[in-house]
């Protein structure tokens, strides 16, 4: 008797409530995955059945939405309105940071990405936009960190070290870009900008580019010409003129840039 009055007692009533969707954690882990579509739907939801205490997180989650889809002024005009209202918060700095590079604004950036990487040390899109921004500054020890920092955060590395590749590659570093980008490619192996850029590194360090077996005719005749124009760029015309020919031979499509570039050498060597 007594066994069976605990079982009553422990057992869930019918019209149990299911607790409140954390939609502030839903819609933040959904923008920091990349998962938008999913990310406006639950924002949606979330404004719709808002109390009065969600107004400002709803606010930092309109600015991140911004942000994401590529809105930079509207992004940066709303992170401004929520930092000056007083709110000290690590994912507007961030979010106010990144706005402020994408518009160019690289030394405006640099306070709300430092002040974004001491409230959360662990967000590796911040320390990723710091070592952006540090480049910009020609602060390289410090955006070498950075983007160090940034790599050991992330399960999804293609980005910082793309980032790195281009630093080094400014730094005058082509051999090191190019083993990062060798690295970037294991993790992102059709990313068409971490291939290209792995390219010119591989040009400015003294090395020859390779086909790879997904690469089609077309494909492979693009990245010849970006070889090309590297090393036109570099004043290595024989280089230049070798990848350029290649690129219009071995296409199955014409080639504009590569002939144009051709014929520019030509009137060079006259």
């Amino acid at each position: 008797m007594i066994r069976a009055l605990l079982l009553a007692v422990a057992a869930p009533s019918a019209g149990a409530v299911p607790p409140p969707l954390d939609y502030a954690r839903l819609v933040d882990e959904a923008i920091d995955g990349g998962r938008i579509i999913q990310a406006d739907a639950m924002l949606s939801q979330w404004r719709a059945g808002a109390q009065s205490g969600d107004l400002q997180a709803i606010e930092i989650a309109d600015a991140r939405m911004a942000l994401e889809k590529r809105r930079d002024e509207e992004a940066l005009a709303r992170f401004t309105a929520l930092e000056r209202s007083g709110l000290n918060n690590c994912r507007v700095d961030e979010g106010r940071g990144i706005a402020l590079l994408r518009l160019g604004r690289s030394q405006e950036a640099l306070e709300p990405l430092r002040r974004a990487v001491t409230g959360c040390d662990g967000r590796w899109r911040s320390w990723n936009a710091l070592g952006v921004a540090y480049d910009q500054a020609q602060s390289w020890a410090l955006s070498n960190a950075a983007y160090e920092r940034a790599f050991q955060l992330t399960d999804k590395p293609s980005q910082v070290l793309n980032n790195y590749g281009l630093s080094l590659l400014k730094q005058g570093k082509a051999e090191k870009a190019a083993v990062i980008f060798d690295k970037a490619r294991e993790s992102a192996p059709d990313d068409a900008w971490v291939i290209a850029n792995g390219d010119t590194a591989y040009v400015m360090a003294g090395q020859d580019i390779s086909r790879r077996p997904a690469d089609t005719a077309d494909e492979w005749a693009r990245r010849l010409n970006n070889a090309g124009q590297v090393a036109m760029r570099m004043g290595d015309l024989p280089k230049a003129q070798a990848y350029l020919s290649r690129a219009v031979t071995e296409a199955d499509s014409f080639v504009p840039e590569a002939a144009a570039a051709l014929d520019t050498l030509k009137t060079t060597g006259k």
